[in-house]
């Protein structure tokens, strides 16, 4: 049973944070670039960067929330903290329905139609990148989040 447990600390906490270092990164060193560039350039760079994320991220948070749900209920004097793990990083799929999904939408729409791209006036298209960049940075505070608190439960049990 000590080999599973571990297993699946390890699994949440890797996950988790790799989950939220990849946000981080789209944030920090992605955006900023499109910010300079046509909308013609960053709308349909920006939907790849969307497309990617979907295709890979997501999984990847579920994954993390999944094991972090099968470490508390392995690890019962832990449950809580946990728990607690797994709803932070679960807490991202909600968080992009609930508040980056307008967002999300109007810039897939405009890389989606050339004509959009060629009249859209391009303070409007980096207003809403700068919005989606701090809506991604509080994604990947949940994810830290929650490997923060599997960290902790980590180190909590090895004392």
């Amino acid at each position: 049973m000590d080999t599973v447990v571990r297993t699946t600390q390890v699994l949440c906490l890797t996950s988790s944070l790799i989950l939220s270092g990849v946000n981080f990164g789209a944030s920090f060193l992605t955006l900023p670039i499109l910010y300079t560039r046509h909308p013609s350039i960053s709308t349909p760079i920006f939907h790849e960067l969307y497309t990617r994320g979907a295709v890979s991220l997501v999984p990847l948070g579920l994954f993390s929330a999944a094991c972090s749900a099968l470490t508390a209920y392995l690890l019962p004097s832990q449950r809580q903290l946990w728990a607690t793990a797994a709803i932070a990083t679960a807490s991202q799929t909600p968080w992009t329905l609930l508040v980056m999904k307008g967002t999300n939408d109007l810039l897939n729409g405009i890389a989606g139609d050339k004509v959009e791209q060629q009249k859209v006036d391009k303070q409007e298209v980096v207003d809403l990148l700068r919005s989606w960049t701090w809506m991604n940075i509080g994604r990947g505070l949940l994810a830290l989040g929650g490997g923060l608190v599997g960290l902790r439960a980590v180190m909590e049990h090895n004392v």
